[in-house]
């Protein structure tokens, strides 16, 4: 192994100990300090130890949003450079129940929620699918009126 391929892979444990990240996102950084062949060599053999796994990453990625729909979720887990297939393997675990679940949370804390084009409008910027609004918007009123 030589020098410069530990720098990388030291300066990527670095990296990946302030915050998880996808492979994607750790390469662009890395092959702006090392050249391609020693960033491979890094990420290879951060795979192999287990600390870099794009599902792991997405699966934590979406349980700390639990504030955003599955579109949004969709959206953000692309813009980290999680590839397609993982995108769609971990929002599929992310049924209906989960995002009712998810805006009704959300929507108990938005204060217009009683005007019901708000509140579907709301869920829908926060990826929320229109079924999944229009029901959680029905059950909170349910709620709310005794």
């Amino acid at each position: 192994m030589g020098m410069e391929k530990a720098e990388a892979l030291t300066y990527a444990l670095r990296l990946l100990s302030q915050r998880a990240m996808s492979r994607a996102r750790l390469r662009e950084k890395l092959l702006g300090r090392f050249p391609e062949g020693e960033v491979e060599g890094a990420l290879a053999r951060l795979e192999e130890l287990g600390y870099l796994d794009d599902r792991a990453f997405a699966e934590a990625f979406v349980a700390s949003r639990r504030k955003y729909g599955p579109h949004k979720l969709r959206f953000l887990l692309k813009a980290q450079g999680v590839p397609e297939e993982v995108v769609e393997e971990v929002l599929a675990a992310y049924g209906e129940e989960e995002s009712l679940e998810a805006a009704l949370k959300v929507l108990r804390r938005y204060p217009r929620r009683q005007d019901k084009a708000k509140a579907v409008r709301f869920l829908r910027g926060r990826g929320f699918p229109l079924s999944v609004a229009l029901e959680a918007y029905r059950l909170v009123k349910e709620e709310e009126s005794g």
